[in-house]
């Protein structure tokens, strides 16, 4: 089935642009979200101008028109000088359909493929799922090192390990894997947002005046932009496709309660009764949650500095809570083996075009010293060139560097 975006004209700034709207029954995607900022961003326009034209001059533009100017793009820009368009048509519609990916509590994401297409398009992704451990530096050292997969694998194995010191006394580490599960459970239970009152800030100082970059958040992607040192998210709900005065809303709280609508100059805007995406105040369901720390706002943070010691859950709770996180866990195993498929195909067939690169190379040289020619060395700066491709390059201009954790990746893979 081909997908077709609906586009709407906005003005930024006295500045007029078209923008991709999200399908009227998908949430919001990372497909529409990156497109967006590629629409919009200054600093992108010069190898984003095709895709400009396309959505500047249509209605509505289809998935595999979308699809094939983005691959384009791709394979254009300096950061995919290897990349294979035949398998970023194959990649990049899956961006439409729900994106993988493992945010860390520390600010960072787990590098993957997914995270990978941000990076060939010079475009930072970002989340404000993190820990604050200026306010609880003993928790943060049991909650900042994992990521949302490794908490819930954390947690996992805290069930059993429970199970396996009834029988007998348990190693430091494995004692160590449920003193932190502890703490990961009652972080999950207070941050089901995926959003901190530490992470907003964070975000703050994070991107540079009037930059762009995609939020992750909820399972959900939004084009985010910092304006007069205000964080906003583009609406693009297909809601509000005849509302030319809704442009932006602002990102002001970890809860919603003082988000508000934006015309393209920053200045509230009038909303008509419409119905819109689930906002992104909207929480996902923690089956890790503690039933004596009930998730409230004013723990956004993640302080558990008055979290007991010894709480540990009741009998009946361990087993609902052990058979909800193996049920995520397997459906998180089945996710991860399909991409490992999709990545080792992937490679299969960038190693068969090596394979064939080389033999053309061999034959080409073979024939002109028949032919008493000087050996071809027109390829001799591919090694250097493949090396240099491999490199992250931080070309960014709209996101600052990242000192707080050199030893993770940062947030933005570029």
């Amino acid at each position: 089935m081909n997908v077709t975006f609906e586009t709407k004209e906005v003005n930024v700034n006295g500045n007029r642009h078209y923008i991709l709207l999200q399908t009227n029954d998908e949430e919001p995607s990372a497909l529409v979200a990156l497109t967006n900022v590629l629409l919009l961003s200054p600093s992108l326009s010069n190898f984003a101008h095709n895709l400009i034209n396309l959505v500047g001059s249509r209605r509505s533009v289809g998935m595999y028109e979308l699809v094939e100017t983005l691959a384009n793009i791709g394979i254009q820009n300096p950061n995919g000088i290897n990349t294979n368009i035949n398998q970023l048509l194959q990649i990049l519609p899956q961006l439409q359909n729900g994106l993988m990916v493992n945010p860390e509590f520390n600010g960072s994401f787990d590098d993957s493929v997914e995270i990978s297409i941000f990076r060939l398009y010079s475009v930072g992704i970002v989340h404000g799922w993190i820990f604050d451990s200026r306010a609880d530096p003993m928790a943060s050292e049991h909650v900042s090192k994992y990521s949302y997969q490794e908490a819930q694998r954390a947690i996992v194995q805290s069930y059993d390990l429970k199970k396996l010191e009834q029988q007998r006394p348990l190693n430091q580490e494995q004692r160590g894997i449920i003193e932190d599960a502890t703490y990961l459970k009652s972080f999950l239970a207070r941050s089901a947002s995926q959003f901190t009152e530490y992470g907003l800030e964070h975000l703050k100082e994070l991107l540079v005046e009037r930059s762009f970059a995609v939020l992750y958040r909820n399972e959900h992607f939004f084009t985010l932009y910092k304006n007069n040192g205000e964080l906003y998210t583009l609406v693009s709900d297909y809601a509000h496709k005849l509302n030319n005065d809704v442009v932006w809303k602002s990102l002001k709280s970890v809860n919603g309660s003082q988000d508000t609508y934006q015309t393209g100059s920053f200045i509230p805007a009038t909303i008509n009764n419409v119905t819109s995406t689930p906002p992104l105040t909207n929480e996902i369901s923690n089956p890790f949650g503690d039933e004596d720390h009930p998730n409230d706002g004013a723990a956004n943070d993640g302080n558990m500095s008055n979290l007991p010691q010894s709480n540990v859950p009741e009998a009946g709770q361990i087993q609902d809570d052990e058979e909800l996180a193996r049920m995520l866990q397997e459906e998180e195993d089945r996710a991860a083996a399909d991409r490992m498929q999709g990545i080792a195909l992937i490679q299969a067939n960038s190693q068969q075009q090596q394979r064939q690169k080389k033999a053309d190379q061999k034959k080409s040289k073979r024939k002109s010293f028949f032919l008493g020619g000087k050996k071809d060395r027109s390829n001799n700066n591919d090694t250097n060139v493949e090396n240099n491709a491999t490199a992250d390059g931080s070309n960014n201009p709209g996101i600052r560097e990242n000192k707080k954790h050199k030893k993770k990746k940062s947030c933005i893979i570029m």
